[in-house]
């Protein structure tokens, strides 16, 4: 018998990365394999404009890449061999923009004054329309 090439009878891994939680600065995200057996931790990368910025290989099957851009676009990937294939799965994301706290000043005139006053029939209306759509 030959050593070094495992008998595969076995379909070839397949798995599919699902994004958990995406903000400004994290990346978190998880891979469900389905079928197959692997011969090798799975390596997970991330990718950014850069090139290459993060590689890891892991047991597990999630992690979270942080401390990333606000804004940004980048791609994550995961491989893993088997039966003496590499197989590999990747993504693209866009990690969230900054949300600033602040106030929402309306500057041009066209706010209707009558919205302050909320005994007024315009602010009425208003607030009719809005309840009946909710």
């Amino acid at each position: 018998a030959s050593h070094g090439f495992p008998f595969c009878f076995v379909a070839p891994i397949t798995f599919s990365i699902q994004l958990e939680k995406v903000t400004s600065t994290k990346i978190q995200f998880s891979w469900k394999p389905k079928g197959g057996t692997r011969d090798s931790p799975y390596r997970v990368r991330l990718w950014g404009g850069s090139g290459e910025m993060e590689n890891r290989s892991l047991n597990e099957t999630s992690t979270a890449f942080e401390n990333l851009l606000s804004d940004n676009e980048y791609q994550i990937s995961v491989d893993v061999s088997t039966c003496s294939k590499n197989v590999s799965t990747s993504l693209t994301v866009q990690t969230a923009a900054e949300v600033f706290n602040g106030t929402t000043r309306i500057t041009n005139e066209v706010y209707i004054p009558e919205y302050q006053n909320r005994s007024s029939t315009a602010f009425k209306d208003f607030e009719t329309k809005f309840i009946e759509e909710v």
